[in-house]
């Protein structure tokens, strides 16, 4: 679960930077902002998927 959650992190710091220059980008630059978004989204889901399967196992 820890690589995940610094992936999501690194990710998201990531994304958070790309947000600050969206009004300057070229359509190149927003297709990789879409990709990074749609990949801190898949990345937020399987992380919360893990939480969820760690909790249930721990019962």
């Amino acid at each position: 679960m820890k690589p995940l959650l610094y992936q999501f992190l690194a990710m998201a710091v990531l994304w958070i930077g790309l947000i600050f220059f969206y009004d300057e980008m070229n359509n190149l630059s927003r297709f990789i902002f879409y990709l990074v978004t749609s990949w801190v989204l898949l990345l937020l889901v399987l992380l919360v998927k893990q939480v969820i399967r760690n909790r249930k196992a721990s019962k």
